[in-house]
């Protein structure tokens, strides 16, 4: 029965887009124009690069063996639905009594959601059509200049022409002319902190931005994260993007482009006043770690404390582990520089325990030197947990 039902309807959706298929233009109001190309030519030649036309904000309806068949099923559904319901119902005054009187108030209105169900579905299965929108053809525009202007054609022009047809139908083309791209030219710093300088010298053969490349602005970026990851996992605790800057300067230079690295020195923020001092090496002084943390133990005092190979291990309660297996999966020690990445590959193997829920790395300064105390708090996991779903059957088998 089911299957002769979805039949029918299937059979009743393709005979109705069959006859529907010249009427495309049905939801498109009488001054506007249904999108139904688009294409993008750049120094004269046709692309269809989608790493372009991903910047474009409208694009034709989809197709599917050339026919727009989303369109053609949301144009199947019938507009104000809703009201047309009451329209029948009203109609026939014998009708709406006879099932005002079988039926309840909300009886009533599971029969109205009923009779609109399949319409929603053709409106969501559907695909409204594209208008063309002059605000949004600008917005292109702007869109693929940027782009363009972001790697390096600074010079990048992009116009529009849309050709509108009397049936309702309209193209457009997008025609942009890049110029010559700019070329990385001179790079100069100008660096604060001796220690930055000196930690930039030794890792500047494996910069990203290099004379005779052409501009990008995404090297930039990656250059200015490549730095920051190298300055903090040389010691340099206090350091983040923030403190690097890119100028560049294109005056007069023949599409070439001369960049300079400007790095400031530490700002420092107190209540009423802004101080700058040279950046640190920061060396790890010790490393506590907690292993029985939860929230009603905050205010109990640590009843165990033992040293194990350097490190200073904590509990509440009796110690449940073998401190082995924990300094193991701990990178942070003491006496080492501070490195950003020794943190993250602890936060990562202190996790593959599977004992310990995510874990809690501080790293406090000591104001006397220049040395930071790291602290880990771990939370155990609990051993055992019974938890229901669906399939009780394999809850117990698990249990």
């Amino acid at each position: 029965m089911l299957k002769t039902t979805l039949t029918k309807i299937s059979f009743f959706i393709l005979i109705s887009l069959i006859t529907s298929s010249c009427n495309v233009i049905k939801r498109v109001g009488e001054n506007e124009h249904l999108l139904t190309q688009i294409s993008v030519t750049v120094n004269d030649k046709k692309t269809s690069s989608e790493e372009i036309t991903n910047l474009i904000y409208q694009k034709p309806n989809n197709k599917l063996l050339g026919y727009p068949l989303r369109l053609l099923i949301y144009n199947l559904a019938r507009k104000h639905k809703d009201s047309l319901f009451y329209v029948w119902l009203n109609k026939n005054p014998k009708r709406k009594n006879r099932l005002i009187k079988n039926l309840s108030k909300k009886q009533l209105e599971r029969l109205k959601t009923s009779s609109l169900g399949f319409n929603k579905w053709l409106q969501k299965t559907g695909e409204a059509p594209v208008i063309v929108d002059a605000v949004k053809t600008e917005k292109s525009i702007n869109k693929l200049n940027q782009y363009y202007f972001a790697n390096g054609w600074f010079n990048v022009k992009t116009t529009s022409k849309t050709t509108k047809q009397e049936n309702q139908r309209a193209t457009i083309n997008y025609k942009i002319t890049t110029g010559e791209p700019y070329i990385l030219d001179s790079i100069t710093t100008q660096i604060a902190s001796p220690i930055i300088d000196s930690l930039y010298q030794l890792n500047k053969k494996n910069a990203i931005i290099q004379t005779g490349k052409q501009y990008k602005v995404t090297d930039f970026t990656k250059e200015r994260y490549r730095l920051t990851n190298s300055f903090r996992n040389s010691g340099v605790y206090h350091f983040t993007q923030d403190y690097i800057r890119f100028e560049h300067d294109t005056v007069g230079t023949q599409k070439k482009v001369n960049n300079l690295i400007k790095i400031q020195n530490r700002i420092i923020r107190n209540e009423d006043s802004t101080s700058q001092v040279p950046f640190k090496i920061f060396k790890i002084k010790e490393v506590n770690i907690y292993t029985d943390v939860t929230f009603d133990k905050k205010n109990r005092q640590l009843q165990y404390a033992f040293d194990y190979n350097g490190y200073n291990l904590y509990s509440y309660d009796k110690m449940l582990y073998r401190p082995k297996s924990i300094t193991d999966a701990v990178f942070i020690s003491k006496g080492n520089i501070f490195k950003e990445i020794d943190r993250t590959r602890t936060y990562r193997h202190l996790n593959e325990l599977k004992t310990f829920k995510y874990p809690n790395i501080e790293y406090v300064e000591n104001l006397k030197d220049t040395t930071l105390t790291a602290n880990i708090y771990l939370t155990p996991l609990k051993k055992y947990g019974l938890g229901f779903n669906a399939d009780i059957t394999q809850s117990i088998y698990n249990l």
